[in-house]
């Protein structure tokens, strides 16, 4: 999974921050960047074939709506990062080590939720 370019950061910004789906005028609106309408809606069809954008159609139109969230793509990059470790358990306890005391308190927290809900064999 690749990290997102410059543009389709802004794009999956404004979608996922929207109530409604929306029109690639509304995203080239909200971006204000000053760019083409043709370029904005070549990127939003490009994420839309990736899989991160889902698409009706309104009209002669299409309303673009998040396909996935943002912690799913947030989750595909610590993946895809931990992937290149030779050591995945030294990658993740050097991630850890690195966070803020509250956040790794959180982390515990989630982890033992996680593992009282396991199946018991």
């Amino acid at each position: 999974m690749a990290k997102f370019g410059d543009l389709e950061n802004a794009i999956m910004n404004e979608v996922w921050q929207a109530e409604n789906p929306l029109l690639v005028r509304e995203i080239l609106d909200r971006l204000n960047r000053g760019l083409a309408y043709n370029t904005v809606q070549t990127v939003t069809e490009i994420l839309n074939r990736k899989g991160w954008l889902s698409k009706e159609r309104d009209g002669r139109a299409f309303r673009y709506g998040p396909a996935a969230t943002r912690d799913d793509y947030v989750s595909g990059l610590i993946r895809e990062a931990l992937s290149f470790a030779d050591d995945r358990a030294a990658a993740l306890v050097g991630f850890v080590d690195e966070m803020p005391n509250d956040e790794a308190a959180e982390l515990r927290r989630l982890l033992a939720a996680a593992h009282e809900n396991e199946p018991q064999p």
